[in-house]
């Protein structure tokens, strides 16, 4: 089931499709014809498949039901994965006016909804509290978009290749990176994507050894504070809701930089 809307559902939706967007555009030809890369938009709703990549994190539907698409995205991205033999695929469905026709849509196509959902947080830039930790944090460096790649991908899990593309990322337009250092070594990465009054805070990870540190922590309330700066007011981003019962360290990192969970959009995928 979806759950609630909220006023800014549009705007959270929207800076977060951007930021995927550019991000899908960035990506070097030869990396993208090694992963099988397909995207655009399917009736308004943007579309990302890595045939290549048995991985949820790059094969989705999103913006389903918001503008314009009256769920007819759906069956037709279904279709596309099932041609390039892609079964590790997502159709997210936020809770707009046309949830429920995708929903339907999703069922009619033997989908079914994912055990975990996605929440999408949000929260203004100011009153940023403090998080406390040993790291050193600073903007990256030009000299250092390998660094910050690397830093990233390790802290993901993806393939090594991915880490050419993600390097673009320092010192494009509208992007924002930053680095966690215990000492001399990379703990942590993150990016800010800010249009306008908007800000999306993705591409977050530690390197599994230096967990438990703050660095996420740290990171969000930096990135927070960098946004407002820019002229962001409002703020989301968004993570795995948690099952019962089990820890969620980057759910509660989330919230304690003072976010709220603006709504939770539900992923509906193959039978596994």
């Amino acid at each position: 089931m979806t759950s609630s809307t909220h006023p800014l559902l549009q705007e959270l939706e929207g800076i977060e499709r951007n930021a995927w967007a550019d991000l899908i555009a960035l990506m070097p030809g030869q990396l993208a014809q090694e992963i099988g890369l397909q995207s655009g938009e399917i009736h308004h709703a943007l579309f990302l498949m890595a045939a290549r990549i048995p991985q949820f994190q790059f094969n989705w539907l999103s913006g389903t039901g918001l503008n314009g698409d009256d769920g007819s995205a759906v069956p037709e991205a279904v279709r596309r994965f099932r041609a390039a033999g892609q079964r590790k695929f997502i159709i997210q469905i936020p809770p707009g006016p046309n949830a429920s026709k995708c929903e339907e849509q999703a069922r009619a196509a033997g989908l079914q909804e994912h055990s975990l959902a996605w929440a999408k947080f949000y929260r203004v830039t100011e009153g940023v509290p403090t998080a406390r930790t040993d790291l050193t944090l600073r903007a990256v460096r030009d000299e250092e978009r390998h660094l910050f790649a690397a830093t990233a991908t390790a802290g993901f899990g993806m393939p090594a290749p991915m880490a050419a593309w993600l390097a673009l990322l320092v010192g494009r337009e509208h992007w924002h990176t930053y680095l966690s250092f215990a000492g001399d070594q990379p703990a942590g990465a993150a990016a800010l994507y800010v249009r306008g009054d908007f800000a999306w805070l993705g591409v977050g990870a530690t390197r599994p050894e230096m967990r438990r540190r703050g660095s996420q922590s740290a990171l969000l309330a930096l990135r927070l504070t960098e946004a407002s700066r820019l002229g962001a007011r409002h703020a989301t981003t968004e993570t795995g809701v948690p099952p019962s019962g089990q820890p969620a360290p980057s759910y509660s990192n989330i919230l304690r930089a003072g976010f709220a969970v603006a709504y939770v959009r539900p992923n509906w995928s193959e039978p596994q």
